[in-house]
């Protein structure tokens, strides 16, 4: 005897009802998540791991709030600890890097905050160094910047380092207090980076002129120029 192969209107009814679709924020979620891996490279990372989050959890409430119309709550769930864990990670590396990149007797200092902000002070008619300035000069800081471009890009004896990318990268003039002349001490030199670097020295001032044509204030006589470590 053949099977019974028909179906009542109950059977078509319970099996319309097994399937259970996805949201699409579940997908997206899970795509984020696992990119947020690359918070261990930089604050980029971190970012996009905070903003996986948040997506994975709006997923998760979308799923937990419709009554059982979707699935892909372990996907969404899932995703949400990979930005977590990643996030955390992320950010730890970037405060360890922050917290042991200054060697031991500088200071940290912000090139656009205490010195380029600075300018110059005028008193009794004169221009001079600002008082906050003055008191860096001689002094060991660690700070970081821009390279200016040039076209040599290895062994680097000496280099304009910038506050932002603002001049360096379209063509602008920089402020003589929106640059000071690097001097390597190691005869090994610098390498070009394109992006921000770190760099530990005495801060001098000069009258140097550049090949540029530029006329910085201040030099930094350099022990140290490496790519930032961490994004502050």
């Amino acid at each position: 005897m053949a099977p019974d192969t028909t179906f009542t209107p109950q059977d078509l009814q319970a099996n319309e009802f097994d399937y259970r679709p996805t949201p699409v924020i579940v997908p997206v979620a899970v795509v984020l998540g696992l990119v947020s891996a690359s918070s261990l490279l930089g604050i980029v990372g971190v970012i996009l791991a905070v903003i996986g989050f948040v997506v994975s959890l709006v997923a998760v409430w979308t799923i937990a709030t419709s009554d059982g119309a979707y699935s892909g709550k372990w996907a969404a769930l899932i995703a949400m600890m990979l930005s977590l864990v990643f996030g955390i990670a992320g950010m730890g590396s970037q405060i360890y890097a922050y917290s042991t990149e200054v060697p031991e007797g500088y200071r940290r200092v912000s090139f656009s905050q205490e010195i380029s902000a600075k300018g110059f002070a005028v008193e009794e008619g004169k221009i001079g160094l600002h008082p906050d300035v003055a008191k860096l000069v001689d002094k060991p800081i660690f700070l970081k910047g821009y390279m200016y471009p040039q076209r040599q890009t290895k062994g680097l004896s000496q280099f304009l380092l910038l506050k932002d990318t603002g001049e360096c990268c379209f063509g602008g003039q920089p402020k003589p207090t929106d640059m000071i002349l690097i001097k390597m001490q190691d005869d090994a030199g610098a390498n070009y980076s394109q992006g921000r670097v770190a760099v530990a020295g005495t801060l001098k001032l000069t009258s140097d002129t550049t090949p540029e044509g530029l006329q910085p204030v201040y030099s930094i006589e350099a022990i140290k120029c490496e790519n930032s470590r961490s994004a502050f």
